[in-house]
């Protein structure tokens, strides 16, 4: 949610971040919110129902999680340092986070070292209608790659056709065009080194089925669309003080 703060006129503006948009006059879902139609699947109903009431709250978790994980990621990739302790011994980062990060610098180290790297880029498409963020775009073995970070261990189907939409848009006004891409998976039981995996982590490709994938977005996107006429971002304004009458 991005908030504006105009405290000269004693207001407050949240914008609904589920939108993009490039003047402040056209405003597109983003992709991730479109792809909320595409059914979870059983094994993601059969999780809320086992964790009942505590489902928002480890939601909610991996979020803040995933989250840290990349700003860490993007923060590096722009050149800061990275620390989990800060010098006045505060951690910066809970164990489980700080290892996330550690498995990113692996897979960095074998493939990245040196690469050109595009983190955290907008994704506009009037074409598509659709907005986005593209994790990585980096140069991998001479191949263009867009690689989408996630610290969850479970795979959805809603990953891959995230990843077809978003080569879509990045070809639509970027070159060099996408080549392969694929999710780079911080979480995962692997404990052996071979291609394009490490100590808990692995980069799968998905670029094989893209037309398939960027199909069935489209039938996604046409059901978002009957559900939602009218989409446009909820821009609440709101008074940032209130005073007593004397």
């Amino acid at each position: 949610m991005r908030i504006f703060t105009h405290l000269k006129l004693n207001r407050i503006d949240v914008l609904d971040e589920r939108f993009y948009t490039e003047d402040k006059e056209t405003y597109y879902p983003s992709t991730t919110t479109v792809l909320d139609a595409y059914p979870k699947g059983k094994a993601f109903k059969e999780w809320l129902k086992s964790n009942g009431h505590s489902a928002d709250i480890i939601m909610d978790r991996a979020a803040e999680r995933g989250t840290k994980v990349h700003d860490a990621i993007e923060k590096y990739i722009n050149g800061a340092d990275l620390n989990w302790f800060a010098p006045d011994g505060k951690m910066n980062f809970e164990l489980d986070e700080w290892q996330m990060v550690c498995r990113y610098m692996d897979f960095h180290k074998d493939y990245l070292e040196g690469s050109e790297l595009a983190a955290e880029t907008q994704l506009f498409s009037h074409k598509l209608k659709l907005g986005g963020t593209a994790d990585l775009v980096c140069e991998i073995n001479g191949e263009t790659w867009l690689i989408d970070f996630k610290t969850g261990k479970n795979s959805y189907k809603t990953h891959e056709l995230q990843l077809a939409v978003y080569k879509e848009m990045w070809d639509e006004k970027n070159d060099p065009k996408i080549d392969r891409y694929g999710i780079l998976y911080l979480d995962t039981a692997h404990r052996t080194k071979k291609q394009f995996q490490g100590i808990g982590w692995q980069l799968k490709e998905f670029t094989k089925d893209h037309e398939k994938n960027f199909r069935l977005y489209q039938h996604t996107r046409a059901l978002w669309n009957e559900e939602n006429p009218n989409y446009k971002p909820k821009n609440l304004s709101y008074p940032n003080t209130f005073k007593r009458a004397v």
